[in-house]
């Protein structure tokens, strides 16, 4: 269990706050070839990929996620291993659940997913691409550039910031998580690894307020 723990101040939380809204963007959904899960240490966003199967959105279900800084401490076997397990334990037929298990960060996610789909001649138009809520925009800006040729929507299990600890992360560890998601936006862009989108002046303060108060556990160096 991750128990890196400090008090959270009312501004600290205000600060999350306005981050988390910025960072959760969902869409409508329509039915798809495919839903794709970039896993995480969220065993819920597995739960919910179950959801959409069982209510028809996708008749093929592919997990993506190795270990990471988060999940290496909470899963035995990979990201994309544990969540299918989740997923056959509920019932969905092994033959629809694929597995890429040796990526560890988003842009690998989607590259090592084109690749296995290729591999295995799985042509896809439409996807569902889900995550975390906080992790919707940063899916959306890596999707549109790094897999344009694809329509996609993204969405997330529905809850807030306040509901998302669960057993193995605080509440001061997701907004470490938030503060660093929120940097790779920044940052990435101008790498090439997304597209570019405006921060609000309200966000960037919020960014900048927050790492003085040393939630930096989870910024790239």
């Amino acid at each position: 269990m991750l128990i890196t723990n400090k008090k959270i101040s009312d501004t600290d939380l205000e600060s999350a706050l306005i981050i988390w809204d910025f960072l959760t963007q969902i869409d409508d959904l329509n039915k798809a070839d495919l839903i794709f899960v970039l896993c995480s240490h969220d065993i819920r966003i597995a739960k919910y990929a179950v959801d959409l199967y069982k209510n028809g959105y996708a008749n093929r279900i592919l997990f993506s996620g190795g270990l990471n800084f988060f999940t290496k401490n909470i899963f035995t076997d990979s990201e994309a291993d544990s969540f299918a397990k989740f997923a056959t334990n509920e019932g969905i037929p092994i033959q629809d659940v694929f597995i890429e298990n040796q990526s560890t960060n988003t842009g690998e996610n989607i590259q090592f997913t084109k690749s296995l789909l290729n591999k295995m001649n799985i042509k896809v138009n439409s996807v569902i691409a889900i995550q975390k809520p906080s992790m919707t925009l940063r899916i959306r800006l890596a999707l549109d550039k790094q897999w344009p040729e694809n329509q996609f929507r993204i969405s997330a299990p529905n809850y807030s910031l306040m509901e998302a600890p669960h057993k193995y992360i605080n509440l001061y560890m997701i907004i470490n998580e938030i503060v660093g998601d929120l940097q790779r936006i920044i940052v990435y862009s101008k790498l090439g690894f997304q597209s570019e989108t405006s921060i609000p002046e309200s966000v960037e303060s919020a960014f900048k307020y927050l790492i003085s108060r040393k939630y930096n556990l989870h910024l790239i160096r």
